[in-house]
């Protein structure tokens, strides 16, 4: 019987707002397979034929040695990778620690379930999967609009300073929810605390939801964010900075009309409930055309 293995390298809590360990518990229950995030996980129980590794970074996962272990002696290996910025190790490197070096000791390019487009044809049984579909909540509380700011939320990356600054601009001020202060050094940002559970709850006290993206994204051909789909399942209507359009609209979504600029932003509080109403065609069954793909890709497997 095929054994496959899913392992996150983040700590896996059901109660997370972390993308990836969302991710992990999906895919595990979907494929009806071990999950693993720690070192807990036994190398002696069986064979592995396909190891699926959810990426994250190494400074966090607390099992790299036995995790190793899987990726020199499964015969398959997937990296699902949901952020660009997190990829395997390199198949040839002087690596030293045991997880990079196993890598190294196979030349091992791993097959990539991936939201980059530029590195779906890795492999043979590499794939372009949207694992950021699941960030939609389709039970999720519909906003009431009871908020009167612009609303931003995710990770500070030093290629998206110019769409942070273009959003702070025309806006006149955003609520940022982030753990890094450099959003402090952007004229018109109000940092909070990051919204660490009760994700739709939270986004449904805000007024309009910002999307912003870097350069990088549209490079990679990567998906819209995890954070589209929040703000789309919560009912938070939504405006873009100009940057995300082209690659918005590769993917079937027209937000050229949900640009921020600093003319819309003095009346967008007021017409948030007509731009929820549209925004409320993108919706689809994201979840159901994700499990069809995965399940197909594990069977080709084999």
């Amino acid at each position: 019987m095929t054994r496959t293995v899913v392992c996150s390298m983040l700590p896996v809590r059901h109660t997370s707002t972390i993308a990836s360990t969302r991710l992990a518990t999906w895919l595990a229950a979907t494929l009806r397979a071990p999950l693993y995030d720690s070192a807990e996980l036994s190398l002696r129980e069986s064979k592995v034929d396909n190891l699926l590794i959810v990426n994250g970074s190494t400074l966090y996962c607390k099992y790299l040695p036995e995790l190793a272990e899987f990726v020199r002696t499964s015969r398959n290996v997937v990296w699902v990778q949901n952020d660009y910025t997190l990829p395997p190790p390199k198949a040839k490197s002087q690596a030293q620690s045991p997880f990079r070096a196993a890598f190294n000791l196979r030349g091992l390019v791993p097959h990539y379930w991936t939201t980059c487009g530029e590195n779906s044809e890795k492999t043979q049984h590499s794939a372009h999967v949207n694992w950021n579909v699941l960030g939609f909540d389709k039970n999720a509380r519909r906003s009431k609009h009871q908020g009167s700011d612009f609303f931003y939320y995710g990770a500070y990356r030093e290629r998206r300073e110019q769409e942070f600054r273009y959003m702070a601009r025309e806006a006149g001020s955003v609520t940022v929810s982030s753990t890094s202060d450099k959003f402090l050094l952007i004229p018109g940002i109000n940092l909070v605390p990051p919204v660490r559970t009760l994700l739709t709850q939270e986004l449904s006290q805000h007024g309009v939801g910002i999307y912003a993206q870097d350069d990088r994204s549209e490079d990679a051909d990567h998906f819209p964010a995890t954070r589209f789909y929040e703000m789309l399942s919560a009912g938070l209507p939504m405006c873009f900075t100009p940057g995300s359009v082209k690659t918005l609209a590769k993917y079937g979504y027209d937000c050229s009309r949900y640009v921020l600029t600093k003319d819309r932003s003095l009346n967008l509080l007021g017409t948030r409930q007509q731009f929820a109403q549209e925004q409320q065609f993108w919706v689809e069954d994201f979840e159901e055309e994700l499990r069809k793909q995965v399940v197909r890709l594990h069977a080709e497997l084999d």
